[in-house]
């Protein structure tokens, strides 16, 4: 039988992804002000990019491979991230 996961676990999840996904979302714009221009130019996928910014669960490699393409070194992303 599964244990059940405490919500409160999930929200904070939640509010870190979407908060990555912001911080991502800021440095991409400032390099291409359309996410499909972009995901073409950078040859990454548009819908990771948009699960990615809107702070949908998304791998953990895609989130690296992504900050590294919009030039956010990997503490900068997670800096002040309880």
């Amino acid at each position: 039988m599964k244990k059940k996961v405490d919500p409160r676990l999930t929200e904070d999840v939640d509010q870190i992804l979407k908060e990555i996904g912001s911080r991502i979302k800021s440095h991409r714009k400032q390099i291409a002000n359309n996410y499909e221009d972009f995901a073409r130019t950078y040859n990454f996928n548009k819908v990771t990019l948009s699960r990615i910014e809107s702070g949908e669960n998304s791998s953990l490699k895609s989130i690296i491979i992504l900050a590294r393409k919009v030039g956010i070194q990997i503490e900068d992303l997670f800096k002040g991230i309880q």
